[in-house]
Formats: C-alpha cells, structure tokens, sequence
C-alpha cells in the first residue's frame, strides 16, 4: 500500500537541527539530514527564509501525511517556532518517492494538477552528487545544486572508538520539467543502486513557477 508522504523543511540556528529532527522522529519521520547553512547578503528573501544572520542548519525529512499536523505542532511548541528570530517550518505534499521503502511512490502526472515543473531532492552519500547529476543529465535535467549534509538515520549511524559518528551527505537539487521527472528519477535509483538500505533517497515535489531556467544548455 502506499503511503502518502509530506517533506519538512527546518531552519533554525546552528546546533538546534539534531533536537528539531529528535522531535520529528518522536511522531513519525524516520532518518533525515541536516545541511550546515550560513547567511551573507542581507535581503528580504533571506530575513524570510531566516539565513540573514549567522550559522543557521536547514533540516531535511519525509513523515506519513497523516503526521504532519502533529509534527508541526510539536516541533512549534518544543522549539518555539512561533516567537520571531528562533527559526522557521514548512512542509509540503511530495509528488514522487523513490529509494525509501516506506514511502515509494512512482510519479504520475496524469494522478492530479502536478504544474509543470517538479523541485527533484536527492540525498546520497558525500562525493556521490556529481555521479546524480549525470544520471539527470542522461534523461535531459538541465543544471543543479549540490549541498553538504549529515545523515542522521537511525540505522546509518556508524561507531569509531565507542564515538557516534554521522555519515556525511549530499543534496542534490534540480528543477526538472513534471513530463521529465519518472525517467531522471528512474535513471538516478538505478544509477546510485538506491534499492538498497541507507543508499539514499529521491523525492519531489510540485512547483508552481519556474524564472530563468535555461533549456538548451
């Protein structure tokens, strides 16, 4: 049966991530990863997105659908999302899943209003984002963004002298055309053998305009 699924995505101040993600596996996610992210330009998208000042940590997980109310209101009333400067939560419906043996679901335009371009997220381990890249561009993606991150899944973690340490991550993210995201997502799980455990997953989700996206590179 499949589940349907949502992606949350937490910014908050550097070192908050980890008790973020702690509370959303409380009520229902599972792994997820968290990417190290730094403020530099004062502008009023960034004072929104809460990356206008110092080291901020962007949190990246999937839950069942039927959990995101819950996740958002603990997640608020633990941290104090709601008072202003602490951070910030948003969720939204994932389109496509591959790679999580929870939450796999092939991506199907014909199911409903998809729009017309799909924001692709991958995350694999450290030093793998160029080879999906590759992957996207054999099916006709055009251009990316690679992010560094740290696994947090409850089975990835590995030990070093009775130290825990957290596999790093790569998060890869392309603006693929909705007709183009089943063959490039199809192509990067078979690529990076994401059929297997802990490899990685692919998720996307539904974008409603797309400015300065170059098609014939």
């Amino acid at each position: 049966m499949t589940v349907e699924s949502v992606a949350f995505f937490a910014i908050v101040n550097h070192g908050i991530g980890q008790k973020v993600l702690k509370i959303a596996k409380q009520h229902g996610t599972g792994g997820g990863t968290l990417v190290l992210c730094e403020g530099t330009t004062p502008n009023k998208f960034l004072n929104l997105m809460g990356l206008d000042e110092s080291k901020k940590e962007m949190m990246i997980t999937l839950a069942p659908k039927e959990y995101e109310k819950i996740i958002h209101e603990k997640i608020t009333e633990k941290m104090k999302l709601d008072k202003k400067g602490l951070g910030i939560l948003f969720s939204a419906d994932t389109s496509s899943v591959y790679g999580s043996h929870v939450f796999n679901r092939a991506f199907e335009k014909e199911g409903g209003n998809m729009g017309e371009y799909q924001l692709l997220v991958t995350i694999v381990d450290r030093d793998s984002g160029d080879d999906v890249v590759v992957a996207a561009r054999n099916e006709g993606a055009k251009g990316a963004t690679i992010l560094h991150g740290r696994g947090t899944g409850t089975t990835e973690i590995s030990k070093l002298f009775n130290i825990e340490i957290q596999p790093e991550k790569e998060i890869v993210l392309l603006v693929v055309e909705s007709e183009k995201v089943k063959p490039v997502s199809e192509n990067i799980h078979a690529a990076m053998g994401l059929d297997k455990p802990g490899s990685g997953v692919i998720f996307s989700i539904p974008v409603n305009q797309v400015t300065g996206l170059v098609q014939n590179l």
